[in-house]
């Protein structure tokens, strides 16, 4: 397959704008995956992944990097950046990515409660805006910051730290759920696709509760099992939001590749920030074909 990333996105894009009953990737002839049922607890690089469900499936390391790669457009040495790669997770998600952890030390989530939460949240969403506007003007398509879904929020109970915004491609609407589960060490960041570009805020609160209480940490690496000692971040959970979106922040700015501002990012980097859109469809014609 020689389309440009950009192509290739405005094609999945269009074709799932269309409801068309084949998939939205559909050179299939040349497709060499093999999924594997998800019936027992996955390895994670600092836990382990449990099923929610009947019917998932997953793809081992090789699989899952030479689909993103053919299917959109990432260098081979970018497949590292993913953990795990599940579809059909539950009934209401096309597929969940779990990312490899961050392991800047513990984060503490004191800055979450100070009085200018809000005026912090909406100076990342400015650069966050700002960053789309560029990657958008690079890649020549025409890609918008909707707004939110799910403001930005912390659930202290559950160690997560989560949103879901909406971003305009081309005029087609896409959901971007995004869950990061702060440990003993650092952070596990998710993206997820839901089935439904539709979804209300209130379905995404239970897709984010679902994929969150899946996944358990090692024993001794849970949030908190944090000794005093332990390597402490330094950033707090602003810095998480910032990077979950790309965007430089403070001292969250060196956080791993994806706190690196989206204009610097070298080729196919900026598709790292998104979910990986309507996948399942792939496997499900795969399987009524074989």
């Amino acid at each position: 397959m020689n389309k440009s990333v950009r192509e290739n996105l405005i094609f999945i894009l269009v074709a799932h704008a269309c409801f068309l009953a084949e998939p939205a990737i559909v050179h299939g002839e040349d497709m060499d995956y093999h999924p594997q049922n998800f019936t027992q607890p996955l390895s994670a690089a600092r836990g382990t992944i449990t099923p929610a469900g009947g019917g998932a499936i997953y793809l081992k390391p090789e699989d899952r990097c030479n689909l993103v790669v053919k299917e959109f457009g990432w260098d081979r040495d970018q497949c590292g950046t993913i953990d795990q790669l599940i579809f059909g997770f539950t009934p209401e998600i096309d597929n969940l990515t779990v990312e490899q952890p961050v392991s800047d030390g513990y984060v503490s989530l004191a800055d979450w409660d100070s009085g200018d939460r809000n005026e912090e949240i909406s100076s990342i969403e400015e650069s966050f805006k700002e960053s789309v506007k560029a990657q958008s003007q690079r890649v020549g398509q025409d890609i918008r910051f909707d707004g939110w879904l799910v403001y930005p929020q912390i659930d202290k109970g559950k160690n997560i730290l989560y949103y879901a915004n909406i971003l305009n491609w081309g005029g087609d609407r896409t959901i971007n759920i995004s869950v990061s589960i702060f440990d003993r060490q650092g952070y596990v960041p998710m993206k997820i696709v839901p089935v439904n570009g539709n979804i209300a805020a209130e379905s995404v609160q239970k897709i984010v509760e679902a994929s969150a209480a899946a996944y358990k940490p090692k024993a001794g690496s849970s949030y908190f099992e944090f000794s005093s000692g332990d390597k402490v971040a330094g950033y707090g959970a602003m810095g998480v939001l910032a990077a979950m979106l790309g965007v430089k922040y403070g001292k969250a700015a060196g956080v791993g590749l994806i706190a690196l501002a989206l204009v610097v990012l070298k080729k196919g980097a900026f598709l790292l920030l998104l979910p990986l859109v309507w996948l399942r469809k792939l496997f499900k014609r795969n399987k009524a074909d074989s």
